[in-house]
């Protein structure tokens, strides 16, 4: 069983703001809640959340991406 993983510190976004998530290639409007630093070595990470329209219908994610593929949206 691996070690859990713990987080050192979290900047949070009230309201979150608006931002791009690159996904599969593509950039998709999301929204970041959060940046979330833990205690492996991924470094800061953003708090996300994004709509995709898929072949079967919408599918929501809620996840954690590196900064890299996260952009502001002007």
């Amino acid at each position: 069983m691996a070690d859990p993983i713990r987080l050192l510190e979290e900047r949070h976004f009230d309201p979150p703001r608006s931002v791009e998530v690159e996904h599969n290639g593509s950039w998709w409007p999301a929204s970041q809640s959060a940046w979330r630093l833990c205690d492996d070595d991924r470094g800061w990470m953003a708090d996300v959340t994004w709509v995709e329209q898929h072949e079967w219908g919408p599918g929501k994610y809620l996840t954690m991406v590196p900064p890299q593929r996260v952009r502001g949206v002007p």
